[in-house]
């Protein structure tokens, strides 16, 4: 794997929330996870939940970004970085205007943004966004149904999280 398909902690004092949302039709529910590490690549905390069906990827995604920013808040973290690997995500979430289907949703995460001191978003590789993408595709694979929201990482993810972490191979 090369480095840019690996996972990069956020600078000091910042939180990076990896987000993956696994959205699969209309009908469906979607599978959404969230892992919160520090500069270190500890992990701090990380949720996972279904979201009623959603009409299109991008809704689904949008409803994520908002679930994390929530959690962020109400986790108290005052300086963040959410990491998707849907481009149009943060795309839109650049240039809201441009997306105007989406304004009602784009309009929640911007006011949440006046929560954080600093709030910002980046595309990830799915390469070093896999660890979040294994635990949202949990749900519908495994009617993982029941939302949490824990301290560290997932037990069945453990080595995979200090691999990460330590950046070995």
């Amino acid at each position: 794997m090369g480095d840019m398909e690996r996972w990069c902690p956020p600078s000091t004092g910042t939180v990076k929330c990896n987000i993956h949302v696994n959205w699969g039709s209309a009908a469906l529910i979607s599978g959404g996870a969230w892992i919160a590490r520090d500069h270190t690549g500890n992990v701090l905390f990380h949720g996972r939940d279904a979201f009623t069906p959603s009409p299109n990827r991008m809704i689904a995604e949008l409803r994520g970004i908002l679930w994390v920013m929530q959690s962020a808040r109400d986790l108290h973290f005052h300086s963040i970085c959410i990491a998707s690997d849907h481009r149009d995500t943060a795309e839109a979430l650049l240039s809201p205007a441009s997306w105007p289907w989406f304004r009602c949703l784009l309009e929640q995460i911007m006011a949440l943004c006046n929560s954080f001191f600093s709030v910002a978003f980046e595309v990830e590789k799915v390469g070093a966004n896999s660890i979040v993408r294994d635990i949202a595709k949990s749900v519908m694979r495994d009617g993982r149904l029941q939302s949490y929201l824990a301290l560290g990482g997932p037990a069945w993810l453990h080595s995979r999280i200090i691999r990460e972490a330590t950046r070995q191979d």
